[in-house]
């Protein structure tokens, strides 16, 4: 019996070695790029998957945090979130199957992703069971630390799978999108959770104020640093707006000891939230035909 496991073992081995030597050792004809340029294309629709995952796990956390404070509005769009959220795991399936052929340089891997899915539903399960049920500074954790490993999943697929095939003046822009706005859009998440819960008890705490301030700055200089790097946007304007109008409701509103509605809160910087995802796809809409350009050079 323990053999013929060996045997077995070896063989799956030779035939991964074989896998991915046939894989480096195949480039495409007549191409300077070779199978980086075809994984660069291909990471392109991988960092969207990414993008969404991030985006629905913000969208729970300052639905949950909401929930978690009285506000029982939100009960039914947090469970539908929560089904987006299984959907966009299981979206990514395939793709770390792929990055795994790469061998130690995948950017994200299966037990990365199972990992982050046994977490989520453990999160899930707590937040049904009243005895086990977090609170909202908890649920901010837990879903922040779930977040966090998204985003670095998102910029190991945009720097190492398309920067290396771009030009260097893309540097700037592919930055931009996989990591400053990002960024960005994790901090306003953030404040969203944390704003909505103060609203819908109708009072900040001392560590939620500091918290936000501290949010609310770091937000303004990732807004601007996107602006310096990146070209002239259609839709950096009013992503730029919706931020400045937030950071206003934060400020003179919820830090000024007068919270609006948790609802109406959350509405406000979810309309900032998602204009800097709009923001985010004018970038990957600017890098797709550089990457084209460049990539088609290459077969040329």
């Amino acid at each position: 019996m323990l053999s013929a496991a060996l045997i077995i073992a070896a063989v799956l081995l030779l035939s991964v070695l074989l896998v991915c030597g046939l894989e480096r050792a195949d480039p495409q004809p007549g191409s300077s790029s070779g199978l980086p340029a075809e994984r660069a294309r291909r990471a392109l629709g991988d960092c969207e998957r990414v993008l969404a995952l991030i985006h629905a796990l913000q969208q729970h956390r300052g639905m949950s945090v909401a929930w978690l404070s009285g506000d029982r509005g939100f009960e039914a769009v947090l469970r539908a979130k929560r089904r987006d959220v299984g959907q966009l795991l299981q979206a990514l399936e395939p793709v770390a199957l792929r990055e795994e052929n790469l061998a130690a340089d995948a950017c994200i891997s299966r037990p990365e992703l199972s990992l982050l899915a046994s977490q989520w539903m453990d999160l899930c399960d707590a937040m049904e069971n009243a005895a086990l049920r977090p609170d909202p500074e908890d649920s901010i954790t837990r879903h922040s630390l779930l977040v966090t490993r998204a985003l670095g999943w998102l910029e190991s697929l945009g720097l190492k799978r398309v920067g290396p095939v771009l030009a260097a003046e893309q540097a700037g822009l592919l930055n931009t999108w996989v990591s400053t706005l990002p960024t960005l859009g994790e901090h306003l998440g953030q404040a969203r959770a944390i704003g909505s819960g103060a609203a819908a008890r109708g009072q900040c705490t001392p560590a939620e104020r500091l918290r936000l301030h501290f949010l609310a700055s770091r937000a303004e200089s990732l807004m601007h640093q996107a602006v310096v790097d990146t070209p002239r946007l259609p839709a950096a304007l009013p992503a730029i707006e919706r931020v400045v109008r937030l950071l206003g409701v934060l400020r003179s509103d919820l830090l000024a000891g007068q919270p609006p509605g948790a609802e109406h809160y959350f509405a406000e910087a979810t309309a900032a939230i998602d204009a800097v995802y709009a923001w985010m796809q004018g970038c990957e809409d600017a890098l797709a035909p550089a990457l084209a350009a460049r990539t088609g050079a290459g077969g040329a």
